[in-house]
């Protein structure tokens, strides 16, 4: 069975299990999401292919919890002996070279202090599925596997609060954050108004990547208004509006090459439009010890992405979806499970889907113990689906391609504490070009490794 029949596989037993109900009860629901979904703990070594050629492995990945603060590290070596000089034969996980503050900063796997919603958050590492606010404006997002920061500060009684991101601190190009505030909020006898929330967002790449080297930066700015209806330490739910405004994005490569109105070369990297793109976006949101629950109806301007920081964004600059039609406002939905039906297993699915035919989809899977002695953890996602219109939905869906992500493993303890683990991954490097910017490639990536674990 190949990669996409397998794939299309995994994609509907998720969808059909995330939506079993919640079965028992545990004091705090973990969800899958700044956090990576492959194993951690792991002490060993074996074989790596990236793109076909193949290294020796050596991983070594010590945790020290110290109460709150959490301290994880991850060395990885790949040695290849067929290198013509010193400086290829040893390198970084993705095949790199070790001459960058980036490439050095991933020795740290995260340092953290605290719970996502302590009075005071702080982590430095990894993101897997990052979301600021309610997520209309970063949702999902990925610094695959960079060494960022998201820190939160907060009032005890959550009366205000602010948290920010910076998506790598050795080659920083992506920060802001959210504050909000709850001006009539009392220390006692709360009710719906005075629990009324208003929030504001900033989030800014200053290099995005643009066609022919645009130098202009993006910005989103965004403001919002919150209603907690529940506020318990075990249940919660929310109403919900945001709106956001983008600056204009630039032209597509294929619309710089003939202006649509004049039929003459254009190649200026103008913006499509000269205002700006706003979006809006209601929703509710649920959340429990057992699961997070989320909806949104979403209206927004043509030219506007809603929800533009996800998994994929850094890959490239996104294909701004609507430039083909006229000024008309497009609408849709967006919904979001994460489930832990059992304690062994968690699932996370979300999807979006615009009147333009503009669909996306994040899926995934932790599953530790259900099976003895065997682990299973996938994540996929995928955006734009079916947009270029040469492939039915369900083809484009399970084609790994520049608009997806895919990490999947499966570990198997032979005799305690001794692992044999296999990894599939379908991600992103970051590579510099000659002209000494930056940019991601994909590549394709298979590990199978022996060795010890700690993750017991």
């Amino acid at each position: 069975m190949n990669t996409s029949k397998l794939l299309a596989v995994f994609v509907l037993i998720t969808f059909i299990v995330a939506f079993v109900p919640t079965l028992s009860a545990q004091n705090t629901l973990t969800p899958m999401t700044e956090k990576d979904f492959l194993t951690s703990g792991f002490y060993g070594g074996g074989l790596t292919f990236i793109n076909g050629d193949a290294y020796i492995r050596i991983q070594l990945q010590p945790e020290i919890p110290i109460g709150k603060v959490g301290l994880g590290f991850n060395f990885v070596l790949l040695y290849n002996p067929y290198a013509e000089n010193a400086e290829d034969q040893f390198l970084a996980e993705d095949g790199e070279v070790w001459d960058s503050a980036s490439t050095w900063l991933r020795l740290i796997r995260y340092i953290s202090y605290g719970d996502l919603y302590d009075p005071f958050y702080f982590r430095l590492g990894e993101f897997d599925y990052l979301t600021i606010g309610h997520g209309s404006i970063m949702s999902g997002y990925s610094n695959h596997d960079r060494r960022g920061l998201h820190l939160n500060l907060r009032e005890s009684a959550n009366k205000y609060g602010v948290e920010t991101m910076v998506n790598d601190l050795g080659q920083p190009t992506i920060f802001g954050g959210r504050g909000f505030y709850r001006p009539f909020q009392r220390l006692e006898n709360n009710n719906l108004l005075t629990r009324m929330e208003f929030g504001a967002t900033y989030i800014t790449d200053i290099d995005p990547n643009y066609p022919d080297g645009d130098s202009h930066t993006f910005d989103v700015v965004g403001v919002d208004v919150g209603f907690p209806i529940v506020e318990q330490s075990s249940f919660r739910i929310d109403l919900y509006n945001d709106y956001a405004v983008q600056t204009p994005p630039v032209k597509p490569q294929k619309f710089m090459d003939v202006d649509e109105t004049s039929g003459s070369s254009s190649d200026d990297g103008d913006p499509l439009q000269e205002e700006l793109t706003w979006g809006n976006g209601t929703g509710i949101g649920l959340a429990s010890t057992k699961a997070i629950f989320k909806f949104e109806y979403r209206i927004f301007s043509n030219g506007y992405i809603p929800s533009i920081f996800d998994y994929t964004y850094e890959t490239g600059i996104p294909i701004f979806w609507g430039y083909e039609t006229n000024n008309d406002t497009r609408r849709g939905f967006f919904t979001q499970l994460i489930i832990q039906p059992l304690p062994e297993l968690q699932l996370l699915g979300a999807y979006e889907q615009y009147d333009n035919n503009t669909s996306k989809i994040y899926l995934g899977v932790n599953e530790s113990g259900l099976v003895p002695q065997m682990s299973f953890r996938a994540f996929y996602t995928k955006r734009n689906i079916g947009e270029d219109g040469d492939t039915g939905f369900f083809s484009d869906l399970v084609d790994l391609d520049e608009k997806s992500a895919l990490n999947l493993e499966v570990s198997y303890v032979v005799v305690p504490p001794i692992q044999t683990i296999f990894v599939h991954q379908y991600r992103f490097r970051r590579v510099q070009t000659d002209d000494g910017s930056s940019q991601f490639e994909p590549i394709h990536t298979t590990s199978i490794m022996l060795g010890v674990t700690t993750d017991f």
